[in-house]
C-alpha cells in the first residue's frame, strides 16, 4: 500500500522576472513557501515511508540553493549584466522562464534525486500568499 507523508513550513525569498507576462516582466521578488510530500511503501523494519528528519534535511538542502538568489534562465545569462556595490547571487534555471511552475519542477527533481529516485515527490510551492503550483515528480 502506498502512503504519502509530508513536511511543510519552508520558505525562500528570491527575485526573478517573467518576460512571458507583461505585468511581471520587470525584476521583482517573492517569498515562496514550500511543502513537500513523498509517496512510497512503509518499511516494516522502521515503520517509515521516509524518516521525517532525513526528509527535512534533504528539503532544506535542496531549497537553500534558491534562497536569496536572482533566478535567471540559463539562456538569458549572456544578455544580463549586473554591477552593484552589494552581493548578487544568481541561480540559473534550465527552463525558458523562471516561473513558480519551473522553479517547483526543479526543486521536485532535486528532492527526488537526493532521495535516491525511490519515491514519488510532490512539491507545492506558493508564490506569495494566494498563488501556487503543485508538482508531481516523476
Amino acid at each position: 500500500m502506498k502512503v504519502r507523508v509530508g513536511i511543510e513550513g519552508f520558505s525562500i525569498d528570491s527575485a526573478h522576472y517573467t518576460l512571458s507576462s507583461p505585468k511581471d516582466n520587470q525584476l521583482h521578488g517573492h517569498t515562496y513557501r514550500v511543502t513537500v510530500e513523498v509517496e512510497g511503501e512503509v518499511h516494516e523494519e522502521n515503520g517509515f515511508v521516509v524518516d521525517f528528519n532525513q526528509l527535512r534535511e534533504i528539503v532544506r538542502d535542496a531549497i537553500s540553493s534558491w534562497d536569496h538568489k536572482f533566478i535567471i534562465p540559463r539562456r538569458d545569462m549572456e544578455k544580463i549584466s549586473i554591477t552593484s556595490p552589494f552581493k548578487v547571487e544568481v541561480k540559473l534555471i534550465d527552463a525558458p522562464y523562471p516561473t513558480v511552475e519551473y522553479i517547483g519542477m526543479e526543486m521536485a527533481k532535486q528532492i527526488f534525486t537526493k532521495l535516491g529516485n525511490n519515491f514519488k515527490v510532490f512539491v507545492k510551492i506558493y508564490e506569495g500568499s494566494d498563488s501556487y503550483a503543485l508538482i508531481e515528480y516523476p
